[in-house]
């Protein structure tokens, strides 16, 4: 579809995580009136329609992931079906009555739940600020052995995690790392390897008036644990947003120890939890 410099430079003002989908519904616009090239009139058109009708366009919830959902050098988890498992089981959940249930008015584009999901810790589909985030994790495996003390892994760990302790071995800092793989490629005599992978939750994270970064749980999760922990916090959530309030807010109000007893999982360096 050819677009309008003009339009070009406008949809690009459009904020990242909705870009994606006016995008579309641009595009689609255009194919169902003939539109050959896009104009920023036609923007201006779709989004009159929008603004008025944006609750038929709300599903209730929201799922992005990143580049390295189809395939990016970044990524380094390869088998897991976690996007479709999400999307089912938000699906399921019914968000959207239950948002219309609880908030007064129409509903609009910031009240659905947000979840988002970054295949490493580049974390390119903004997974702090959304209700539910999750990054590609890989916990490296150190054999002391087999480690001849080359600090291959050293030049490539922008964290600074990893040193060499007095006998030239390898050393990694657990605080400072953030399981990105990249040591583990790194590494040509299997010192490190593969250990626990899958991804950490951010929970919490949200823009608006009063923004706030997602805090971390404390734990590696499967993809299996995933499902597990979301539909956990998904069940938190429906029980005590009475006003459709958004996860952070409600966080905020409620405290961490309730979702930490929950989940039995504490919070990264917060075990006692209050925000």
């Amino acid at each position: 579809m050819k677009w309008s410099p003009e339009a070009v430079s406008k949809i690009k003002r459009v904020p990242f995580f909705i870009r994606p989908m006016v995008k579309k519904k641009v595009e689609a616009y255009a194919r169902e009136n003939g539109i050959s090239e896009i104009r920023v009139e036609h923007i201006n058109t779709l989004k009159e329609r929008f603004m008025k009708d944006q609750e038929d366009e709300i599903k209730g919830f929201s799922l992005d992931t990143c580049l390295g959902a189809d395939g990016c050098k970044n990524r380094f988890l390869w088998k897991t079906d976690i996007p479709d498992r999400l999307e089912n089981l938000l699906m399921a959940q019914d968000l959207k009555e239950f948002l219309k249930e609880r908030i007064k008015g129409p509903l609009k584009m910031h009240n659905e739940f947000r979840v988002s999901i970054s295949f490493c810790p580049n974390s390119c589909s903004r997974p702090q600020i959304v209700d539910i985030g999750l990054i590609g994790a890989v916990r490296p495996k150190l054999d002391p052995e087999m480690c001849d003390g080359c600090q291959a892994c050293i030049k490539v760990c922008k964290e600074n995690a990893i040193t060499l302790n007095e006998k030239k071995v390898a050393r990694i800092n657990e605080k400072k790392c953030l399981y990105c793989g990249s040591c583990i490629k790194a590494c040509k005599n299997s010192a490190l390897t593969r250990g626990k992978e899958g991804f950490r939750i951010l929970v919490g994270g949200k823009l608006g008036r009063h923004p706030q970064l997602g805090l971390e749980l404390d734990h590696i999760f499967s993809t299996t644990e995933c499902i597990k922990a979301v539909e956990k916090v998904l069940s938190f959530y429906k029980k005590r947003a009475s006003r459709g309030e958004r996860l952070g807010a409600l966080l905020d109000h409620e405290g961490l120890r309730a979702l930490e007893e929950g989940l039995s999982i504490p919070f990264k360096g917060n075990p006692n939890s209050k925000r």
